[in-house]
């Protein structure tokens, strides 16, 4: 008689995870997640789907407890979502932790959806608008970090409330 071949999967930081144990429901659940990830669907859909409130993951419930988090499908899960946010640019890669120190604690720089919704436009824009110059950023490992004056100001261009104008040309009033 064959014996069954056992189902691993490997985490990031290189811990093998038995996938035995699950059942059909629970397999299809990783099987739809892993459907995210290639088809590029955003680290945030991803990560609501994994492991936010009702997921399975999280048996249906809205909050993790200890014997949850260390489930293997939670594991797993946390690991496809955490994969998506890094390939996405989102989430510093194992291999750059070292470098995480380079970033500012001050507040002064945020992430690229942060700023994306601080100006009101999309990651994408936010992108093209620090390849034109019109953004400051900074590059640490894999994830790009915008200046939050700079996208404050650039919210500011955008939005048309701060005009040029001459010193010696007064200010135009509506007059009710």
């Amino acid at each position: 008689m064959a014996r069954a071949t056992s189902r691993k999967y490997a985490l990031l930081d290189g811990r093998q995870v038995s996938l035995d144990g699950l059942d059909a429901r629970e397999r299809a659940f990783l099987a739809d997640l892993e459907k995210m990830v290639r088809r590029g669907i955003s680290y945030f859909e991803i990560y609501r789907a994994a492991v936010g409130p009702g997921s399975v993951a999280l048996g249906g419930r809205n909050r993790i407890d200890r014997r949850t988090a260390q489930s293997p499908l939670y594991l797993v899960a946390m690991d496809l979502a955490t994969r998506a946010g890094i390939k996405q640019g989102l989430i510093l890669a194992p291999e750059h932790e070292g470098e995480r120190a380079r970033a500012p604690a001050d507040g002064s720089m945020i992430s690229v959806a942060q700023a994306a919704d601080l100006i009101g436009i999309s990651r994408a824009a936010v992108y093209k608008a620090i390849e034109k110059g019109a953004l400051r950023s900074r590059r640490i490992g894999n994830v790009t970090i915008v200046d939050r004056a700079s996208a404050a100001a650039y919210r500011e261009r955008r939005s048309g409330t701060v005009q040029e104008r001459p010193a010696d040309q007064p200010r135009l009033s509506m007059a009710t």
